[in-house]
């Protein structure tokens, strides 16, 4: 009788862990989901419909906005150039990587100190960008 009781606990015990790990690995794999950490990042559909104007561009799967006062006060350098934006956005396209609303296309964009913080120049003028974290 104790060996049952013994195994039944062990199979219960088993089946349990086996349930863990196997949720955990499908929340990490789902399609569109790149772990369970990106699910606080907006994207730029949520962005857009909160502010139609908004300055924004996509850069690594992240979303980053400008013309924020609290950018302004920041102290922030410069430091090597990541990129450069590859296309506009338009009304009813795809939002791609290296996609913006506003900053035409070739604008160069630089790494910070910060590090929610990039910098995009073009044509001398330099703008910062936070990225975005939902609310």
């Amino acid at each position: 009788m104790m060996i049952m009781k013994f195994r039944l606990l062990l199979l219960l015990l088993l089946s349990v862990v086996l349930t863990a790990c196997a949720s955990t690995k499908s929340e990490e794999k789902s399609p569109g989901n790149e772990g369970i950490h990106n699910q606080a990042y907006p994207d730029v559909e949520q962005i857009l419909k909160k502010d139609e104007d908004a300055d924004v561009f996509q850069w690594k799967k992240r979303i980053y906005k400008t013309d924020l006062k609290s950018l302004e006060s920041m102290d922030v350098s410069k430091e090597e150039q990541l990129g450069t934006i590859e296309a506009t956005y338009s009304d009813g396209d795809e939002f791609t990587e290296n996609m913006a609303t506003k900053l035409p296309v070739g604008t160069a964009i630089y790494a910070t100190d910060k590090e929610n913080i990039l910098i995009a120049e073009h044509d001398g003028k330099t703008k910062r960008y936070l990225a975005m974290i939902e609310d």
